[in-house]
């Protein structure tokens, strides 16, 4: 009797925050498709980070923008630049590794929001993330993304411990 992939030919994503976890998450992403260039690895870069936003949404004085608000006119620059080295960080991280052929992708958004988009406009049939996270006070606060992407999602979630 031949074995059957139930994910043959299925299109995977997986969330990359560049930890162990979310490495962990690519390589089993990539055991469990038929091909590797099945699996897209994508990361997001939450803006309010990016421009000086601490986590719970407030505005820091000391943040990459400064307290000025004309310097928000060089904001698509600047995400255009960690977009692309983050794709590069990428590409140089898995180019020699059991996941050659995978695809890379790099999105400025809120994380939960760029994942769960960038699911459904690229046809996404299963997204593979690790759980970890925020921990403790924060994450009864804020919420995990993984909790998030799972209910927001279109598609199956496969949360890894």
């Amino acid at each position: 009797m031949a074995e059957t992939n139930y994910f043959a030919k299925t299109k995977i994503v997986v969330p990359f925050d560049f930890s162990d976890f979310s490495a962990g998450a690519v390589e089993t992403a990539c055991k469990i498709a038929s091909r590797n260039e099945q699996v897209t690895v994508l990361h997001v870069i939450d803006p309010a980070q990016l421009h000086g936003f601490d986590d719970n949404g407030g505005y820091e004085l000391a943040g990459e923008l400064g307290n000025s608000l004309a310097n928000i006119e060089g904001a698509n620059e600047i995400d255009e630049a960690n977009r692309k080295k983050a794709l590069q960080a990428m590409q140089d991280l898995f180019e020699k590794s059991d996941c050659v052929g995978v695809h890379f992708a790099a999105v400025v958004d809120a994380p939960t929001i760029g994942i769960v988009e960038f699911a459904s406009q690229n046809g996404v049939e299963l997204i593979v993330m690790p759980s970890h996270g925020r921990t403790g006070i924060k994450r009864l606060l804020i919420g995990s993304v993984a909790e998030h992407v799972v209910r927001s999602a279109h598609c199956p979630v496969l949360v890894l411990r």
